[in-house]
């Protein structure tokens, strides 16, 4: 009886452990497929190695800020992260058009 009672125990164990695994790589393909849609990447095809670089560098810049500036919002910590690889030349000068709430065009507005 004890045997069995251990491997129901073992087996509800697996069955956890692979259920966690398979949440985490849902949550890191959601996170990766939003960095794309805001890099204006194509979420759901597969990238070349010029945007698989844009990506890594939107990601590290992004993670620099955060750590640099922790009190500015996610949204503008993006804002500058774009920006500031659209300086490098990694990603395209070209924005979509519309509006855009940019910290430095505001600053440029204003000073």
């Amino acid at each position: 009886m004890k045997e069995v009672v251990y491997w129901v125990l073992l087996g509800l164990a697996i069955v956890v452990v692979l259920l966690l695994m398979l949440l985490a790589h849902m949550v890191a393909n959601s996170r990766k497929r939003e960095t794309l849609k805001k890099l204006g990447l194509p979420p759901g095809s597969r990238l070349t190695t010029q945007q698989l670089e844009a990506l890594h560098a939107f990601e590290n810049t992004n993670t620099h800020l955060r750590n640099s500036f922790p009190k500015l919002s996610n949204r503008q910590r993006e804002v500058i992260a774009r920006d500031v690889l659209r300086d490098r030349g990694i990603i395209p000068k070209k924005r979509k058009p519309g509006a855009h709430n940019s910290t430095t065009t505001a600053i440029q507005k204003h000073g």
